[in-house]
């Protein structure tokens, strides 16, 4: 059960509340080597973990409890985190007590290394609340009508009745968004090119490499991979350099013009270090690219799994297209959205907190060195929150406000995702697009499984779905 507490966030009955009287309360404490987890091998963790992540997890969780550890690399304690309290606990802890930024090393071939992503206590503050600019008042209301443009444009290019597969549509789609949030009204000369640069070097997610830390391979380990056709990384290598150059064009080309607003770019031209200093193209390159990669796969997997639920679903679909029509509220497609995010949330393990120094959470002393991983597929899956978990149900949602630590597609914390609003945004735009105007007929009958791609977790084949526009349907009938 959900309420509102005295800020009008939901929270949890049980999740983060004490005694009345904590004083009263001695917590027991145990070692996390006390923690318990599966006697596998650090191999078979590791396979069982890339081949059958869902169905091993819920495994450890239904026989090792709400918390267990998983032996997945050499010499590293990994601490899946399943209970409320706990997260709680993990979101709210110090700074200094817990590291993300080490925890983003398989992104390091996208991001580099001096972003916000690879930032941690002072550093991190700075940089987060400098940024902030770009995602709020003035820019979100600018970014808020020109996802409504750019959704309306991007879908009057989309294939008509042919099966397709939506997932690099809608990630086309969401690239153009987030040139809004990086380069704003001042559109880069090059962007075309550089769009389809971006487009190219993505595509290394359909490969294993993808979740590799290539970066740190040494340069023989480089060329030996780069040779062999099923890496992806020959082409990788090429696109993230074309991509390079054309981002560098970007930002002395911005320069030249000297329009400068609340767009990233600009505010990213504004910041300075402790002593003094601005950022380099190289810190530039990697906040832009950041928001290029990590701004745009987990929404492109919301839309798809959107599509993918709504397509099998006559009922929920007449239902949220009735609401659109009365154009009175947009409750239903607000539920819509919170429930494909639980269901299937794009990152199914939250980052993973390094332990700096000894902190004790849920009654377990965490040691340095060792990883806590909020797991928002174990949580926002968990039958005791949610009845039918299984089921995609936006009524769940209907009235109630997602709750602060059971539902965490965003993370949370002082690294929950700045673009959290504008995300939701457009996925609620781009779905009110597509059901207003198409009927969506299925390539395929079965329903999707989730596969991987890349960070995020994706429906099999896109979906691939038929856009037949809803006058000739209509006409026809």
């Amino acid at each position: 059960m959900t309420h509102p507490d005295v800020n009008g966030t939901a929270v949890e009955d049980g999740a983060g509340r004490g005694p009345v009287d904590t004083a009263q309360v001695e917590e027991t404490v145990i070692p996390s080597s006390a923690v318990p987890g599966p006697t596998l091998g650090q191999r078979e963790q590791l396979v069982r973990y890339t081949t059958q992540r869902t169905q091993f997890l819920n495994e450890c969780k239904d026989k090792y409890g709400r918390r267990f550890k998983l032996g997945l690399l050499p010499g590293v304690d990994f601490f899946v985190i399943t209970d409320p309290d706990d997260v709680r606990s993990i979101f709210t802890a110090p700074r200094t007590s817990l590291h993300c930024g080490n925890s983003n090393g398989a992104l390091e071939k996208y991001f580099g290394s001096t972003g916000i992503a690879f930032l941690d206590e002072g550093e991190h503050l700075a940089r987060r609340k400098a940024l902030t600019r770009s995602f709020k008042g003035a820019a979100f209301n600018r970014i808020v009508t020109a996802v409504e443009e750019i959704t309306a444009e991007s879908v009057a290019e989309w294939p008509r009745d042919e099966v397709v597969d939506m997932h690099p549509l809608v990630h086309r789609w969401a690239m153009n968004v987030i040139r809004e949030v990086v380069y704003g009204k001042v559109v880069p000369s090059c962007w075309p090119e550089l769009l389809d640069a971006l487009m190219d070097m993505v595509e290394l997610n359909r490969y294993p490499t993808a979740m590799l830390m290539i970066d740190r391979w040494s340069s023989a380990k480089k060329r030996l991979m780069k040779k062999r056709p099923s890496t992806g990384l020959k082409a990788f290598w090429g696109d993230r350099r074309r991509v390079d150059g054309l981002i560098a064009k970007t930002i002395a080309e911005r320069l030249e013009v000297g329009e400068f607003g609340d767009d990233m770019l600009s505010v990213l031209f504004g910041i300075t270090r402790a002593d003094g200093s601005q950022l380099s193209v190289m810190d530039l390159r990697d906040e832009i690219m950041t928001m290029f990669v990590a701004g745009t796969v987990t929404t492109v997997s919301a839309v798809c799994w959107s599509i993918e639920h709504f397509s099998r679903d006559p009922e929920r679909l007449a239902r949220l297209r009735d609401e659109i029509a009365a154009g009175e509220t947009d409750e239903y497609l607000t539920a819509a959205v919170h429930e494909v995010l639980r269901l299937h949330p794009p990152l199914p393990n939250n980052l993973a907190r390094q332990v700096v120094t000894p902190i004790v959470i849920g009654g377990v002393q965490y040691q340095p060195g060792q990883l806590l991983v909020p797991s928002a597929e174990l949580m926002n899956n968990d039958p005791e929150r949610y009845p039918e978990p299984e089921k995609f149900l936006p009524e769940r949602f209907i009235g109630v406000q997602p709750g602060q630590y059971t539902w965490i597609p965003f993370g949370g914390g002082h690294t929950r995702c700045m673009g959290d609003r504008i995300a939701i945004h457009e996925i609620k735009s781009m779905l009110r697009e597509l059901v207003t105007g198409f009927e969506f007929e299925r390539g395929e009958a079965d329903q999707a499984k989730p596969v991987p791609r890349g960070p995020v977790v994706v429906p099999q084949g896109g979906p691939r779905i038929a856009l037949r526009p809803r006058t000739a349907v209509a006409a026809a009938n």
